[in-house]
């Protein structure tokens, strides 16, 4: 099992908290739109974008929506420091999901960065 420290030095994830820094550098939700244009001007970054397969708008999406998360601020750029993957970061920002905590508080260690728990939806019936 790979250490925190080894799963936060991944390239990927600096990747994705570089891009993160960048996008709240914008301000808003507004401006990181228009900063993935800057981000495309800088060839080196883009490669690396294009690399990793953000270079696709969804993916561009998840990454504004993980800057300016909707809810869980605080676990989301926690788990983001830890090297969790894109797809669990989406799910804390947007509220559908939370970091598992220990009987101390403290958060639980997964094999790639934090334990994440998705919320069961409830599905409602209209007839």
């Amino acid at each position: 099992m790979k250490t925190a420290a080894q799963i936060a030095n991944h390239p990927k994830v600096r990747l994705h908290q570089k891009l993160v820094s960048i996008l709240r550098a914008s301000g808003s939700i507004e401006g990181a739109e228009r900063a993935w244009s800057r981000i495309k001007l800088d060839k080196r970054l883009w490669k690396k974008v294009a690399t990793y397969g953000l270079a696709v708008r969804e993916e561009q999406l998840r990454l504004n929506k993980v800057a300016f998360p909707d809810r869980n601020n605080v676990e989301v750029d926690s788990a983001l420091q830890a090297g969790n993957n894109l797809n669990c970061l989406y799910e804390l920002a947007c509220g559908r999901a939370s970091i598992a905590k220990d009987s101390a508080g403290q958060y639980k260690v997964g094999n790639k960065g934090l334990k994440i728990m998705k919320h069961a939806r409830a599905l409602i019936r209209r007839d």
